[in-house]
């Protein structure tokens, strides 16, 4: 059995434990996943306390519906997908939030500030003016296209954790990516 065949099977071992709430396969689900996720969320909402504020929402009804997963070997996914609703949530509630003049939030991991201490300051500060952008754009497009440019996810696994087709990934990619190209004044490249 391959390694990759072998760390699947006991992730599979490891869901189905957890599915019977095993509370020390829960655990391990957690620990495995949680760095990935949080990750993701920090830079989607470009906050470390609304990010790991998702990360246990995420966590919470991923754990209380484990039994509805089908497919074990697909949790890497479908964490995922809960963890983009959650990311999601919040982006229509800070709207809100601005709406009322309530919006409070410290943006302190944009991707300028997630960015390697070696970064040179020149690229730093397009990161910042793309994380800027970014922050304009929907919430559907903003997210779609930091699962594909940022995450590196496939569109298959976007169109998943978005809860939308394909095309319409494609299409909010292309989209967003049009904005900040134009925002950006970068040219199409050959």
């Amino acid at each position: 059995m391959s390694a990759d065949a072998n760390d699947e099977a006991e992730l599979v071992a490891l869901v189905v434990r957890a599915q019977r709430r095993d509370r020390s396969a829960e655990a391990v689900l957690f620990e495995r996943f949680a760095g990935k996720l949080v990750g993701m969320l920090e830079r989607l909402l470009g906050s470390v306390a609304d990010a790991e504020d998702a990360l246990q929402d995420t966590f919470v009804i991923a754990l209380s519906q484990l039994g509805r997963l089908r497919d074990p070997a697909a949790v890497a996914s479908w964490l995922t997908g809960i963890a983009v609703h959650q990311a999601q949530r919040r982006f229509r509630r800070r709207r809100l939030l601005r709406v009322l003049g309530l919006d409070r939030r410290i943006r302190d991991a944009g991707l300028a500030e997630l960015a390697a201490p070696t970064t040179p300051p020149e690229v730093r500060e397009t990161l910042h003016r793309l994380d800027g952008l970014l922050a304009r754009l929907a919430p559907s497009l903003r997210v779609a296209w930091m699962l594909r440019n940022v995450e590196g996810e496939s569109l298959t696994e976007i169109a998943r954790a978005c809860r939308c087709s394909l095309a319409t990934v494609k299409r909010r990619i292309a989209t967003a990516d049009a904005r900040l190209r134009k925002q950006l004044n970068i040219g199409d490249e050959p």
